[in-house]
């Protein structure tokens, strides 16, 4: 069951959509993601509550339909190898 998404990965996921940032300019997801996290710190609190009631509303919509559903973060062994 994937977790509800939070206000930056739904402000992203946005973002994204809206092609703002074209391909032609950078491929790199890191790089897209930094790019967006700098607009996302830019934003006024008004304008991150938006974001914040439409991940309010996404987690309520989750715990109807999953009610049982509590996150377990998978403990690793061994660290990943670096790229």
């Amino acid at each position: 069951v994937p977790r509800p998404r939070n206000a930056f990965m739904l402000f992203r996921s946005a973002f994204a959509a809206a092609q703002k940032i074209g391909t032609n300019i950078e491929r790199d997801n890191r790089h897209i993601t930094r790019i967006i996290a700098h607009c996302w710190n830019r934003l006024s609190d008004s304008e991150k509550q938006v974001w914040h009631n439409k991940a309010a509303t996404e987690k309520a919509m989750h715990a109807m339909k999953y009610p049982n559903y509590r996150f377990h973060p998978i403990v690793r062994a061994q660290k990943p190898a670096k790229r």
